[in-house]
């Protein structure tokens, strides 16, 4: 059966007129999701916008108001179909951005996880336990306290730290012990004996002091950012040792970053903390808010933004946006002298290693401000644009921050305005290895690195210069 011209015509006027509401109704989400993401820099948005609106205005009119030949109609039908794609493409592309944004801010309300362990030779149970131990000083006992009750019915005791408490498990003066979960971490390193010895009966979850969101950043002026490298696989919210402890000074008019490594061994007073100074690594184990506020008791620096992320993030992050290029100063393992092209692996591997060093931690904190350099100047690549949708949903589960969206997006959109490269500049502080006793462990003396007032100093004033 073959089709007339004028039946042609009305299917093409049919589809027109269902070609051209597609476009209107597609425009209006696609623009006030652009508008609501808030990361389009105005000069962009304003040159892009007036063309767009011609483009569509007419495009609605010739599609409404038909053509008498068939190949201009299927012309016009076909420019249409391409409008609603690309308002597809803006509402997901905005969509994603925003999905970003929301995902990677800090829950309102935090948990720590306690495990409840026992000597694994003793046959204790949770039901037959006559006792059970926790540390007194945790800020979170009193709340530990009634969720382990609804666990065990054993009686419980407080002790003053970890090494106390697990000496009386280990002696048979209490048969379990509850603590918090990131201190397994602690007794695997220093205390692995009585860590081999012991079995996880139980764990629970202790919700934590609410966070306090920080206040907006300027993008015009400059500030201080901590970057929290957990030692974790796997979801970025875990509570653990900070591993990497890295101050990141922004000033964004000058285009210039400072990262400052702080070693994890460094033998610091722990904010708000009565007692023996702790490893910087033990702060994590309190909370973010914890190893945030430490460093700045020790630069006198305000910090008032972190970004956390774990090992789990960098290997991601590298698989995104490709491989990185970074200058070894050694030779070791598979890396040689000088540059080295890495993949998500090596740069995992890179930025873990420190007993290949003499200079061992404070070597792997310098590593790590390499590895953070090559991917701020891969990020910074133009082409790493077009694969902004892919990154995003990528990350947005491997980290977390306290900066707010308006901040984050403000700062996305400083980048996109002019898309300028940064000055990155690295530098760490010093110290020397000692034994000492600490806040988390008690009279159990571990390694410290006892710090070099001097780099300290130096250190302060590099910041407050990057600063002005």
């Amino acid at each position: 059966m073959r089709v007339s011209k004028e039946q042609k015509a009305s299917i093409f006027a049919w589809l027109q007129r269902l070609v051209g509401a597609g476009v209107v109704v597609t425009a209006i989400p696609a623009v006030i999701s652009v508008l609501v993401m808030g990361v389009i820099p105005d000069k962009y948005f304003y040159m892009i916008a007036p063309v767009y609106a011609v483009i569509a205005a007419l495009v609605v009119w010739r599609l409404a108001r038909g053509s008498k030949k068939l190949w201009q109609s299927a012309l016009w039908v076909l420019a249409g179909v391409l409008l609603v794609l690309v308002n597809i493409h803006a509402y997901s592309s905005s969509r994603s951005v925003d999905s970003f944004l929301n995902a990677v801010q800090q829950p309102n309300v935090s948990y720590v996880e306690y495990t409840v362990i026992a000597k694994k030779d003793h046959g204790v149970s949770l039901d037959s336990a006559r006792s059970v131990g926790m540390i007194g000083t945790d800020t979170l006992h009193d709340k530990s306290s009634k969720a382990l009750a609804d666990i065990t019915a054993a009686p419980q005791s407080s002790y003053d730290n970890l090494t106390v408490l697990t000496e009386r498990l280990n002696d048979g003066g209490i048969e379990l012990a509850a603590i918090r979960k990131a201190n397994l971490d602690i007794l695997q390193e220093n205390y692995r004996e009585f860590y081999d010895s012991v079995a996880t009966l139980a764990t629970y979850k202790v919700r934590g002091d609410d966070q306090a969101t920080a206040s907006e950043v300027d993008t015009t002026k400059p500030f201080v950012l901590y970057i929290s490298g957990i030692d974790t696989y796997g979801e970025v919210g875990e509570v653990s040792r900070s591993d990497v402890n890295m101050l990141m000074a922004v000033n964004p008019s000058k285009r210039t970053i400072l990262l400052v490594n702080t070693p994890r061994d460094y033998y610091v007073q722990l904010h708000g903390v009565v007692g023996a100074p702790d490893k910087l690594t033990h702060a994590g184990i309190y909370g973010i808010d914890m190893s945030r506020q430490t460093l700045s008791d020790l630069y006198g620096v305000e910090i008032p933004y972190y970004v956390r992320l774990n090992f789990t993030s960098l290997v991601k992050m590298v698989d995104v946006v490709g491989d990185i290029t970074v200058e070894s100063d050694y030779a070791f393992k598979s890396f040689q002298a000088g540059k080295n092209t890495l993949d998500s692996k090596r740069t995992l591997e890179f930025a873990r290693e420190r007993y290949s060093f003499e200079d061992g931690d404070r070597q792997r904190g310098r590593n790590q401000q390499k590895v953070i350099e090559a991917i701020i100047a891969k990020m910074s690549e133009p082409r790493n644009l077009a694969r902004y949708e892919s990154i995003l949903s990528t990350l947005q589960s491997s980290l977390q921050t306290n900066m707010s969206r308006n901040s984050i997006a403000s700062l996305v959109k400083m980048q996109l305005n002019d898309m300028k490269g940064w000055k990155v500049e690295s530098m760490s502080v010093d110290g020397a290895g000692a034994t000492r006793q600490t806040y988390s462990m008690g009279a159990m003396p571990l390694y410290v690195m006892i710090p070099d007032s001097a780099s300290v100093e130096i250190a302060k004033r590099e910041i407050a210069k990057c600063l002005q």
